[in-house]
């Protein structure tokens, strides 16, 4: 049954969210960061239209006031928020560039890991499973889809960011970035399918030989293949979690930079408003494991934002520098009053 009350607590929170990350870059004059937060919300639109359209796995509730082809604005911002907040969340770390997208791919993931499960049951949003099936009633590609719209998305921008910004090609790249990570979604989507496809595929060498332009999509969530999706999915997580503590271990001596209170209050925000809604529904009483999803899932995003600080204890004054920029102000505003009364 769909809960009313947070379809608009929902799209509120959202359109707050990324008002509050563009209105910061533009009061910080930061140019370059407010159009990478606009290309990711049009990323996050065509991500959401194209899937519903070409996919036909899930579909949206008419609950949501404001939809653009019938996808809900408020989940194209809200994608927008996640990566964007991802990235602000590992900019705050000395690790190499090229490292940081597979951070920004775990903290999102995380986040759907117990998202998802209840965001179906509460209406938003609707997959072809029954709800027993696969991950609580989500597909295991959902969370892969995660993983690959994260890091395409993330990886693109930090490589235009170390190009030149005044050339042609560089901002061809940046007006091209949405369409360029969602091919990049797509190509690691149709491998991924490949892959958990293909052993059924094997075991039933006479579909193998019949060669299908567009191959059927209900193949995905055959039980043989939802074991591999599974399997493949287990693979994907464990390295993925495996570059980001290695990544974090290694330069563990490099100073981390400000922590920034706003990417982990959104993210933290939206932990919480799914874990309340599993008290506030009664979800936990038709499925207790949601209790569990929303647990862990609240304990990894504290640990990936505040594992560094424990690592490395000389950094965990997390305001630095906030007390350095308010030192810098009263210094002066002393010399000021000091001039003034000359």
């Amino acid at each position: 049954m769909p809960h009313a009350n947070y379809f608009l607590i929902f799209e509120t929170l959202g359109f707050i969210a990324f008002g509050l990350i563009v209105a910061r870059e533009i009061f910080l004059r930061r140019w370059p960061r407010l159009f990478e937060i606009l290309s990711c919300a049009i990323f996050g639109i065509i991500l959401e239209i194209g899937n519903t359209y070409l996919a036909h796995t899930y579909s949206y509730s008419q609950n949501f006031a404001i939809n653009l082809a019938q996808v809900p604005v408020a989940i194209g911002l809200g994608w927008a928020v996640i990566i964007y907040c991802a990235m602000l969340l590992s900019d705050q770390y000395n690790i190499p560039w090229t490292l940081r997208p597979f951070m920004d791919a775990l903290t999102a993931v995380i986040l759907d890991l117990s998202m998802d499960a209840v965001a179906i049951r509460l209406g938003f949003w609707s997959w072809t499973i029954p709800l027993d099936r696969e991950w609580y009633g989500v597909p295991f590609e959902n969370l892969v889809g995660w993983i690959l719209v994260t890091l395409s998305f993330s990886f693109l921008i930090r490589f235009i960011r170390t190009l030149n910004s005044r050339r042609t090609l560089t901002r061809l790249l940046m007006i091209g970035s949405p369409l360029l990570a969602y091919l990049g979604l797509m190509i690691g989507l149709t491998i991924f399918s490949l892959v958990a496809i293909l052993p059924y595929q094997i075991n039933n060498w006479a579909n193998l030989l019949q060669f299908r332009y567009t191959p059927d999509l209900s193949l995905l969530f055959d039980p043989q293949v939802a074991l591999w999706k599974l399997i493949v999915l287990v693979i994907v997580m464990t390295e993925l979690v495996h570059i980001v503590v290695w990544s974090l271990i290694r330069y563990r001596r490099s100073f981390l930079k400000n922590f920034d209170i706003l990417s982990f209050s959104i993210l933290t925000a939206m932990h919480l408003f799914f874990g309340i809604a599993i008290f506030t529904t009664g979800l936990y009483r038709q499925l207790p494991i949601l209790i569990f999803l929303f647990l862990t899932s609240l304990l990894a995003h504290l640990l990936i934002h505040f594992l560094p600080y424990l690592i490395n204890p000389k950094t965990i004054y997390f305001f630095q520098t906030m007390k350095e920029t308010a030192e810098n102000r009263r210094e002066q505003l002393r010399k000021a009053i000091d001039a003034s009364l000359k």
